[in-house]
């Protein structure tokens, strides 16, 4: 048993050389194979490597249970539980083909690509397909694409994705859905989105749709600082909630810990509110800025500025007349209590109005 162990040992030493390594190309060290056949062609130097299988490529590490390296070709064919150590990235899938020149993987089947740094930086993303561009430090994903940044506590999944390490850049296509925070939070959808990750910046293009507790926001374009939990919204904005629903031609949303605190609404506003939440929103203002404070995701408190018109009907109770009361101004605020329920309006300087009573 030991003489047949230290036959294939020398043989080992005797063929490795063919796959030493060549001016200009990263030094291959096999670390561990349960077998190893070699095979030598007329244009082609085969190794195959089965069992246990644990090799190098320069710095980066692979393990998997079986691989074929064609030396000539340039090709490693993995598969098999198959994991790729580079530097702060892990990748693993079923499958994998490197491509060594161009530097370049091909990964198939359950693949999941992991980032964790020193830093505490730690991400994931999964899919049924990818590539990755070693050279130039590129992702790229498709098929049933699911992920998780631990940093900015957000999940998102799509059809296709890609993400430039180097430049911290990601492109989410094909339906991305992103939701940040808790269950039930913030969830933002559209048809293209690209996250930043120097400014901390999420941009989304076309049929947005940013969800959030109480309240629904639709545009053509959004900007979502998450340093500043600021959103900024445009191409016909539109925001909906149990107690407002409001237009203009741009919105800013302001959020504290991913609940939200004020809204802007700028130029060419208007607002359907009601008295109360979920109660007939038959009460309007028309104005050139309007800002929103809210309460433990109540509104509080709504300020119109600017060229102000305003229309309230009171309905007939038991305490309150019917009324219906119409003015334009520069200067409207309407206070609500902590369920929105409006406590009262106030319009001042250069008022114009009237009242309506019933008979």
């Amino acid at each position: 048993m030991v003489k047949k162990g230290f036959v294939f040992f020398l043989l080992f030493l005797l063929l490795l050389p063919l796959f030493g390594k060549k001016k200009g190309e990263e030094e291959f060290r096999l670390i561990h194979s349960d077998k190893l056949f070699m095979t030598k062609m007329e244009n082609e130097q085969a190794l195959e490597l089965n069992g246990n299988v644990h090799f190098f490529y320069g710095e980066v590490e692979f393990l998997c249970r079986n691989a074929l390296i064609l030396d000539k070709q340039k090709i490693a064919r993995l598969s098999g539980n198959v994991i790729v150590k580079n530097d702060s990235l892990t990748l693993e899938a079923d499958t994998l083909a490197y491509y060594r020149i161009p530097d370049l993987m091909n990964l198939g089947g359950r693949i999941t690509a992991t980032e964790r740094t020193k830093e505490g930086i730690y991400r994931w993303i999964k899919s049924n397909f990818a590539t990755y561009d070693k050279k130039n430090d590129i992702l790229t994903t498709w098929s049933r694409v699911r992920g998780f940044d631990y940093q900015e506590n957000a999940r998102v999944k799509c059809g296709y994705a890609q993400w430039d390490r180097g430049k911290g850049y990601a492109l989410l296509l094909d339906e991305p859905y992103i939701t940040s925070g808790i269950e039930d939070t913030l969830a933002v959808a559209a048809e293209k989105m690209e996250y930043f990750e120097p400014e901390r910046k999420l941009i989304a293009t076309f049929n947005v749709q940013v969800e959030r507790g109480e309240f629904h926001t639709t545009s053509d374009f959004l900007i979502y600082f998450l340093e500043e939990e600021k959103a900024i919204f445009t191409g016909e904005p539109k925001f909906i909630s149990d107690f407002a629903d409001a237009k203009a031609t741009e919105f800013h949303l302001f959020m504290k810990e991913r609940e939200l605190v004020k809204a802007e609404l700028i130029d060419s506003c208007h607002i359907d509110f009601a008295e109360e939440r979920f109660k007939e929103k038959k009460n309007t203002v028309d104005a050139d800025i309007v800002t929103m404070d809210f309460l433990d995701e109540q509104l509080r408190r709504f300020v119109a500025e600017g060229e102000v018109s305003y229309f309230y009907q009171q309905d007939e109770t038991e305490k309150k007349d019917f009324m219906i009361n119409s003015a334009t101004g520069l200067y409207l605020q309407a206070n609500f209590d902590e369920e929105s329920k409006l406590q009262n309006m106030q319009m001042k300087t250069d008022i114009k109005g009237k009242y309506v009573f019933k008979k």
